[in-house]
């Protein structure tokens, strides 16, 4: 299950307001707090004291703590590649490297003695692979996005799609930050503009956010500034309650077909559906209760969902007329008993098809979603969220 975050800036923030901060987020299911090592001022023992006091708090609601560390920290606290302890002093985690040192030095961090993870850089995918290749412990390494508080600089979504994949690929998780949309909500520095990886999305809600980067493939999704509204927590709370349903397994899935369908607990991107007038309740029942639905093989004519026709073979889909001549993209259709073998099959259009009288036009995808189609490949999980 993708883990949530929040993230703190302790010297723009009391004790009080953090303690009622992490009570919130807790409620709402986040499990990881961020902060910034490198932005508060004071003594080497006044550091560790602050961060301390933020990383007991943080545990004492069972969130996990992840520092974020420059190299001019590292020799202002008097830490070496080698000794790690001040930072575990200080109650951490997870420390994560604002900038590599692109030698053996990243390695001895990454195997540190004192067992703490560590993020490197997701966007500096040559750095990430030498630190692989000279030994680095690839079940430490958590790549880590960085977020972009001035207005036209983060990252596209093809750009994360794509360093995902590297990840992956080697067996390691990714962290990604999304934004609230409260107006002077803050980061480390004073720009309140949003605090997103990826541009594209600093302007969404909250929710759609989330699925945009769960579509991405990321592991974990921090707030990258604060404070977020309960709006938003309740906001991401309904999110997950939609990505993440159960499916349960029938006696007539046979062998082969069975590994193919999603079946018990399944995360899947939810997409938000715009219904038609007149569309049955057995239809309804395929969009919303069917938890089954994933991609087929090829998805540039249609988004095929096709287990629907497993579980409604013996139930009437009565053929309804449309006045559509063509379906467009965007558009949802739901076989009908006009090909028996095929009923129940949900598509989503890609590109233009003719209506043959074999589909019946069930609604349409809200267009402000439609990029998320782009992220269904072959056996990737959807389902709909009615509007």
């Amino acid at each position: 299950m993708i883990q949530l975050g929040v993230s703190l800036y302790p010297e723009q923030e009391t004790a009080q307001e953090i303690e009622n901060y992490l009570q919130l987020a807790n409620r709402y299911g986040f499990t990881r707090v961020f902060t910034s090592l490198f932005s508060v001022e004071g003594s080497k023992e006044e550091i560790i004291a602050y961060f301390k006091g933020l990383s007991d708090a943080a545990h004492r609601y069972d969130m996990k703590v992840y520092g974020d560390c420059n190299a001019r920290f590292f020799m202002q606290m008097g830490a070496s590649p080698e000794d790690l302890s001040i930072f575990n002093e200080m109650g951490l985690d997870v420390l994560r490297l604002d900038l590599m040192f692109n030698d053996e030095r990243d390695v001895a961090i990454v195997n540190n003695k004192e067992g703490l993870g560590v993020q490197l850089n997701a966007s500096l995918i040559p750095s990430v692979k030498r630190v692989i290749e000279l030994g680095g412990n690839r079940s430490r390494i958590i790549g880590s996005y960085n977020f972009y508080p001035l207005r036209n600089t983060g990252a596209s979504g093809e750009d994360v799609y794509e360093a995902n994949r590297f990840f992956k690929s080697e067996g390691m998780k990714t962290q990604i930050f999304i934004s609230s949309l409260v107006k002077g909500s803050h980061g480390p520095w004073p720009v309140s503009d949003g605090l997103p990886t990826i541009e594209e999305d600093r302007d969404l809600p909250v929710g759609l956010q989330l699925r945009h980067v769960l579509a991405l493939g990321c592991d974990e999704v921090i707030f990258g500034n604060a404070f977020v509204s309960e709006e938003e927590f309740k906001e991401i709370a309904e999110t997950m309650r939609q990505i993440y349903v159960y499916g349960e397994d029938r006696p007539f899935y046979f062998p082969g077909i069975r590994d193919q369908i999603p079946i018990g607990d399944i995360e899947r991107i939810p997409l938000t559906i715009e219904l038609a007038e007149g569309v049955s309740d057995v239809e309804k029942e395929i969009l919303f209760q069917f938890t089954k639905h994933n991609s087929s093989e090829y998805t540039h004519i249609i988004i095929r969902s096709r287990w629907g026709r497993f579980d409604y073979r013996p139930i009437p889909i009565e053929a309804r007329k449309c006045y559509k001549a063509y379906f467009e993209p965007g558009d949802v259709v739901i076989i009908n008993g006009n090909i028996p073998r095929y009923k129940g099959e949900v598509h989503i259009v890609r590109k233009r098809i003719r209506n043959d009288g074999s589909q019946n036009y069930v609604g349409r995808i809200v267009e402000e979603e439609m990029f998320l189609l782009d992220y269904l490949k072959y056996m990737v999980n959807f389902g709909f969220i009615a509007k």
